[in-house]
């Protein structure tokens, strides 16, 4: 390629963008000691570090931005992200950061800094990386923690992950936090270690009949949105109203009537309580002037 067509194409539209180019070593770069190990920087290039094969591993660059596309499993771009970007590289300038893309020249990793490029008309620096796909996006944001939750789950739903379709729709029709939702579907409590691992990796378990549960579980909480308006949907309280609908003998349309006619203050003013404190409340309020006595395993 010509030095024409590349200084055209790393050149930005906006003259005010500084593309910072690569620079390169120099003899004293490479003779400076490197204060981990205490080797130049020479030495170890040569002797700990191997050069790749250029002909495996190329670095590209281009503004046909037509040219890249974005998996549909991937995450929705985030406009606040790309605007935060487009401020950064106007500031700061443009830094030399590679985006991964399949044969396809679909993006793997990088589209939100691909977009800021687009539009501010600047290069697109780009590998590609044969083979690759959405297995390979949700392993690279597992590891950099840059995903949501909830964003893992529309990803491995798009894809057309049975276990996490399921979990959306229950998601979606009841509007739970992620892992309070998982604490009614899976049965498993939030604080689990591992279980938003677990999550992310796409292994979780949603079958038909944990979600058929679930759905039974979900409408009965949300009986009581009347009498706690502010918290029904907290952690805590889901968490005690689970215990109790596994309890032998536990009646939801007793424990409704009863909110009913005793109205429960502290439940109708907070936001949300501690787990102990819904327990005793919620015992109190069901039990009273009731013969049989219920006795959940808080």
């Amino acid at each position: 390629m010509s030095q024409e067509k590349i200084g055209a194409i790393t050149s930005s539209a906006d003259s005010s963008i500084q593309v910072k180019s690569l620079i390169p070593l120099t003899s004293g770069m490479l003779a400076a000691k490197l204060p981990s190990i205490g080797k130049d920087l020479l030495s170890f290039l040569t002797t700990d570090a191997v050069l790749l094969p250029l002909d495996d591993y190329k670095i590209y660059a281009t503004k046909r931005y037509d040219a890249f596309s974005r998996l549909a499993e991937n995450r929705d771009i985030n406009e606040a992200h790309v605007q935060a970007l487009m401020e950064s590289f106007q500031k700061d300038g443009y830094l030399f950061t590679i985006l991964f893309v399949n044969e396809m020249l679909q993006q793997i990793d990088g589209q939100h800094r691909f977009e800021a490029a687009k539009r501010l008309h600047l290069p697109i620096y780009f590998a590609v990386m044969p083979g690759w796909g959405i297995k390979e996006v949700t392993i690279l944001n597992v590891n950099s923690r840059d995903w949501k939750m909830e964003e893992f789950m529309n990803s491995y739903a798009r894809g057309g992950n049975e276990n996490y379709v399921r979990f959306k729709e229950f998601f979606d029709e009841f509007g739970f936090q992620i892992t309070i939702s998982q604490l009614i579907l899976l049965g498993r409590r939030t604080k689990e270690v591992g279980a938003n691992d677990f999550f992310r990796h796409g292994k979780m378990i949603c079958t038909e009949e944990m979600s058929a549960k679930a759905y039974v579980k979900a409408r009965r909480i949300l009986q009581f949105k009347d009498f706690h308006p502010r918290g029904y949907k907290s952690r805590s309280f889901v968490e005690a109203i689970l215990v109790l609908l596994r309890t032998k003998g536990y009646d939801q349309a007793h424990m409704i009537q009863q909110l009913k006619k005793y109205p429960v203050t502290m439940l109708m003013e907070a936001r949300s309580l501690r787990y102990e404190e819904y327990a005793k409340l919620l015992t109190e309020t069901y039990n009273y002037r009731k013969k049989d006595k219920l006795d959940p395993e808080w």
